[in-house]
């Protein structure tokens, strides 16, 4: 995960000069520091059992849950859609004005353009698939 949002970072013309996990193994492993060398990438990790020196992602992350929850339980969409209404979510709060940033979004910081929302529909609105170049039978 950690490359993937690098290479992200990287063709949109930002270059991190260090990544901060938790002390989590699933994160950091010898393949990842490896990696970071080569990159020029410092790891930093925040002090074992201490959310609060990470409390700023802990919220975000509890207010994604949260919406993710309402959303899902307002349409009553089955589980399996969890991953997607994160997704949304997170979507939905890069968009968003955020007090920190005064009058901008995350979106607006990031791009350095003002985010057009014209394409958002409500989360479980139906969806009509069209299948194209199908083979006959």
């Amino acid at each position: 995960m950690s490359k993937n949002y690098v290479t992200c970072l990287k063709t949109l013309g930002r270059k991190p000069k260090a990544l901060c996990f938790n002390q989590g193994k699933e994160f950091i492993n010898e393949d990842l520091r490896n990696w970071c060398a080569e990159q020029g990438i410092e790891i930093q990790t925040t002090a074992p059992y201490s959310p609060a020196q990470n409390r700023i992602a802990e919220h975000m992350n509890r207010m994604l849950v949260e919406l993710a929850h309402a959303m899902i339980n307002a349409h009553e969409l089955p589980e399996f859609l969890w991953e997607l209404a994160i997704a949304h979510a997170a979507y939905l709060r890069n968009q968003a004005f955020t007090s920190p940033l005064g009058d901008h979004t995350p979106y607006k910081i990031w791009h350095n353009n003002k985010p057009n929302v014209a394409h958002l529909c409500k989360f479980g609105a139906p969806v009509w698939i069209l299948h194209q170049g199908q083979a006959k039978q």
